[in-house]
């Protein structure tokens, strides 16, 4: 009822008139099969009388219920679909906005959230058709009622028929909450076709595919998937019309009694030809108004489902919402890491251990290891997307968990290895890296010609104003020229605290590397003086790192070595062993 209170206010403030006239149409339809009835059974018994104006009143009756249920019933039912499509919009609005505004990833990592997100978003429409569901419900029960009445008044044996819809309904209850439970048991195997389908029609994944000719076995693998979704839902909605053949027995059961019923006393003379029309008529929209029922009652009863997910999102929201304190205006002290330890959400193997790393104010410090060895997961619980099970992260002595998440993120900029392509006008993609900014003069051509893509941004058709990616129409570029763009969005905040680049030149040619490392190091002592921004490179390649102040060099989840370039480098350990194997590959190639 709660979700169905949250659907009626939003349909309500889409557009109150519509609403007050599809709330009017549905209460009018409920007593059409009734009116119906009564216009049948007047008709047969003016007619066998030769009454001349009952007959004109009945077929005036049967008219108006006619028109009523064909013209007033498509008005109500598109009316109602207009209000839902509306209140759809909203609802998967704001789940997408509690989604994102959960100030860490683990919901968007974990495979049990995942399945529940999933549903709940393919189910939006579900959730704002509740209201009109249990609107038609309490309609067709109306309907039903005043259908019970119309019949006892003739016997009351009769009230049989009425009572044989009730198996239909528990049979329609109890099919609906065995269809509900598979649906949530393969979510999982619903989500796993949809993404492994997806590889073979977006273009960075098909490519792979393509080369490699494992579409036939990435099609198999979907439809193992797929088959496994089909086989628990057919299997549930056979157990389902089982249950429902049973209820729709006990009705026929009744019918058969209500019929003879009827009969007999039309011929003891204790009822009318018309009579028996009426039930004969009344038999057949029971069925209908009991049909109706159990179709609200699903419906309600999926909107509850998918409600559950609904309040375990908002609750999930609530529980991960942390309001804090404010980050300074300018970092004094540094960043310190003391005990940091972090083990990925449903598994207790540390990535991270024990880390204590220092990032003085002002300071560019690198990051450095194989592949695997926890870099970015360190970044990420610098910027707040993890929070550590164990140690603390501190922010001018301030604990990171006693900021407020969102005003930290704020002060956060960088570049991920798994950056966004964002598809959009060029001045858009690079802009939403500030949005308080993005629409100043002059911010977005600054951050672009910062991070070294002007030339790139000169060559577009439009120029700031290109629309990006062939999806909507636009030029697509190659990941080194995605990655500039990107590059540009890390550099529009103005006064960062902390600015990350997370494998920054993974897409780049050595020159390349060289000339932005030598530019972003100028802009790094530039956010420096401004707000005494750490500045922190994450690279697996040690030749890109020697401007550092300080260099950390991780393996296994710890850190093993720190110091310069300079000391590192004659320095027996792994940084010195790795670099030299570096520097032998690049003279032999």
């Amino acid at each position: 009822m709660g979700v169905t209170a949250v659907s009626l206010r939003l349909t309500w403030r889409a557009q109150p008139r519509g609403t007050v006239l599809a709330i009017g149409l549905t209460v009018a339809l409920a007593g059409a099969a009734a009116g119906t009835a009564v216009s049948q059974r007047w008709l047969i018994d003016s007619a066998g009388m030769g009454t001349v104006a009952g007959l004109l009143s009945a077929v005036a009756l049967g008219v108006a219920v006619h028109i009523v249920t064909l013209a007033l019933g498509r008005v109500a039912g598109n009316l109602r679909v207009d209000l839902t499509d509306r209140v759809a919009a909203t609802l998967t609005e704001e789940i997408v906005a509690a989604t994102a505004n959960i100030p860490d990833v683990e919901h968007l990592e974990r495979a049990e959230h995942l399945n529940r997100l999933s549903l709940l978003r393919r189910g939006a429409w579900s959730l704002a058709w509740s209201c009109w569901s249990l609107a038609e419900t309490v309609c067709a029960v109306a309907s039903l009622a005043l259908s019970a009445w119309l019949l006892v008044e003739i016997h009351p044996v009769l009230l049989v028929l009425v009572i044989g819809t009730a198996p239909v309904l528990l049979a329609g209850r109890r099919a609906q909450r065995v269809l509900g439970r598979a649906r949530d048991e393969v979510a999982g195997p619903a989500r796993q076709e949809a993404q492994l389908h997806e590889l073979c029609i977006k273009p960075e994944p098909a490519k792979e595919v393509w080369i490699t000719g494992a579409g036939p076995e990435v099609d198999r693998m979907a439809g193992a998937a797929w088959q496994t979704v089909t086989r628990r839902e057919v299997s549930a909605r056979v157990r389902g019309l089982a249950w429902s053949y049973l209820g729709w027995s006990a009705y026929l059961a009744g019918l058969a009694v209500a019929v003879v019923v009827v009969v007999d006393a039309a011929r003891q003379h204790r009822a009318s030809v018309g009579d028996v029309v009426l039930v004969l008529s009344l038999s057949r929209e029971l069925r209908s108004q009991a049909a109706g029922t159990i179709g609200g009652l699903n419906a309600v009863a999926e909107a509850g489902r998918i409600a559950g997910h609904y309040v375990w999102l908002r609750g999930y929201a609530a529980t991960r919402d942390r309001s804090g304190g404010t980050p300074p205006e300018h970092l004094n002290g540094g960043i310190r890491l003391r005990g940091v330890t972090f083990c990925y959400p449903g598994t207790d193997i540390a990535v991270l251990q024990d880390v204590d790393l220092d990032l003085p104010a002002g300071s560019t410090v690198a990051l450095v290891g194989v592949n695997g060895a926890g870099k970015s997961t360190l970044v990420k619980l610098l910027c707040g997307l993890y929070r550590p099970h164990h140690g603390v992260i501190t922010v001018d002595g301030t604990p990171l968990t006693d900021l407020d998440p969102a005003e930290w993120a704020e002060r956060c900029s960088g570049v991920f290895q798994d950056f966004g392509k964002l598809q959009l006008p060029v001045r858009d993609a690079v802009g939403v890296g500030d949005l308080g900014r993005m629409h100043v003069p002059g911010v977005v051509a600054t951050a672009v010609e910062r991070a070294g893509a002007a030339e790139l941004v000169a060559e577009l058709p439009r120029g700031l104003d290109t629309q990006l990616g062939h999806v909507f129409g636009g030029p697509d570029l190659s990941h080194g020229q995605w990655q500039k763009l990107a590059l540009a969005r890390a550099l529009m905040p103005e006064r960062p605290l902390l600015l990350v680049l997370d494998e920054p030149t993974a897409a780049m040619d050595p020159q390349a590397e060289q000339s932005l490392f030598e530019t972003f190091g100028r802009q790094a002592r530039t956010a420096s003086a401004r707000s005494g921004a750490v500045t922190l490179l994450v690279s697996h390649r040690f030749s890109t790192v020697h401007m550092a102040d300080r260099i950390y060099v991780l393996s296994n989840g710890r850190i093993v070595q720190s110091g310069t370039h300079a000391e590192l480098v004659t320095t027996a350990g792994p940084y010195a062993t790795l670099y030299a194997t570096q520097a032998r590959a690049y003279r032999t190639h």
